[in-house]
């Protein structure tokens, strides 16, 4: 009897999920060594490699799971799946790594220092455009505009960390990649983690419950390995749960509120 697999190209998912696929424990990495100390490093850790997961597995007691950054389960579903590398097949994800990290981050950085009514007040008083609209896309038209509502009003090194890292976002959404736009790439993101210490000088890293005084922030960390992803797997934008969701509307929610439930 032979046993034959399909082909483990691309796990579209969450942050919280990709933990769960790697077996790993909370505040780490799902697809490198970096444990949450490093997240906020301008420099990648290595990646998470089939034979370095094994090694973590082989033998282990479970008391010793979270010393290792493990969640308890020692044999995940692709242990057999031929030579399946979770730093290969957990792609980029632009919905949850990219546009959430800037509503969730970035825009509070800038909310922070101009104040919330001074923001809307700024994007009311953008000229229309005929035929467009402002807010078709929500996030990602505030992505466009942010920087340029915010210029003035924030200091020169936090507007920097601004625009590098929307740079940032924007390169890696293309469509096509070359070597000129994955050296972008790595500039943006360099420059973004040479004035990034600005933000907290700048008071900008207030938070609901507490100033929050470090970049331990696990989607920072993931931005580190997007260019190694345009290399194996291609323009990370297809691997985007965008799509996904959206067919879950149109073809799951729709549907069912069509229907006399």
């Amino acid at each position: 009897m032979v046993i034959t697999y399909t082909p483990l190209i691309a796990w579209i998912t969450d942050y919280p999920e990709q933990l769960l696929i790697t077996c790993a424990s909370a505040k780490n990495s799902p697809i490198s060594l970096a444990m949450a100390e490093q997240f906020r490093d301008a420099t990648a850790q290595p990646p998470l490699i089939m034979s370095t997961c094994f090694r973590r597995y082989s033998r282990l007691p479970p008391h010793a799971c979270l010393a290792l950054c493990l969640n308890g389960v020692v044999e995940p579903f692709w242990k057999d799946w031929g030579d399946t590398c979770p730093s290969h097949f957990l792609t980029p994800d632009a919905l949850h790594q990219w546009h959430k990290f800037y509503f969730e981050h970035c825009v509070c950085w800038v909310i922070n220092i101009i104040g919330g009514e001074e923001l809307d007040h700024c994007l009311a008083a953008l000229q229309p455009r005929i035929g467009t609209r402002h807010w078709a896309n929500e996030h990602h038209e505030l992505e466009k505009l942010l920087p340029t509502v915010a210029a003035g009003a924030l200091p020169d090194d936090m507007l920097r960390a601004l625009c590098t890292i929307t740079e940032f976002i924007f390169l890696a959404q293309g469509i096509f990649h070359y070597d000129e736009t994955i050296h972008s790439h790595s500039k943006a993101l360099r420059e973004f983690h040479h004035y990034k210490s600005s933000i907290p000088r700048a008071h900008g890293h207030l938070r609901k419950n507490g100033p929050l005084d470090h970049f331990q922030i696990p989607k920072v960390e993931l931005t580190q390995h997007i260019v190694q992803s345009i290399h194996q797997m291609g323009a990370p934008y297809q691997w985007s749960s965008n799509i996904t969701e959206h067919c879950h509307i149109t073809h799951v929610k729709v549907p069912y509120h069509l229907s006399n439930h």
